[in-house]
């Protein structure tokens, strides 16, 4: 059991050995944390009912994979909410996406590096001087 929010999650389990429970519910994906038995949240959704390869048939997927570098390296926490509609699921989904913050951005590849910028500077700041 992990609370992600104000919720319950069931879990987590290893994405690959995970055995879906029957209903409709939220999940989230994670990663392990850097201190032992912590997990960083990387996305969370809904489902109408679970998929045994809800993780691996995801768009995002190859997305999570730069992060966690192998399938063994996620894990699935799910929250059952048997009677709801999607739009009160992707509600929920929406709340704990906007108290985590999951998303990553990828790195612009033609954007100067930290110590170029800081150079600039050092070198704009003794030319005002």
């Amino acid at each position: 059991m992990i609370t992600l929010g104000r919720l319950s999650f069931n879990g987590p389990f290893l994405a690959p050995l995970w055995s879906p429970p029957k209903s409709a519910g939220l999940y989230a994906v994670l990663v392990p944390g850097w201190r032992l038995l912590t997990f960083r949240a990387l996305y969370f959704g809904q489902a109408e009912r679970f998929d045994p390869e809800l993780v691996k048939t995801h768009a995002r997927h190859p997305e999570w994979l730069t992060i966690a570098g192998t399938d063994w390296n996620l894990y699935i926490a799910t929250h059952e909410m048997s009677f709801s509609t999607p739009s009160q699921r992707e509600a929920a989904a929406r709340e704990l996406a906007r108290s985590y913050k999951p998303e990553f951005k990828p790195v612009d590849k033609n954007a100067p590096s930290l110590g170029t910028l800081l150079i600039a500077q050092s070198l704009r700041n003794s030319q005002d001087k």
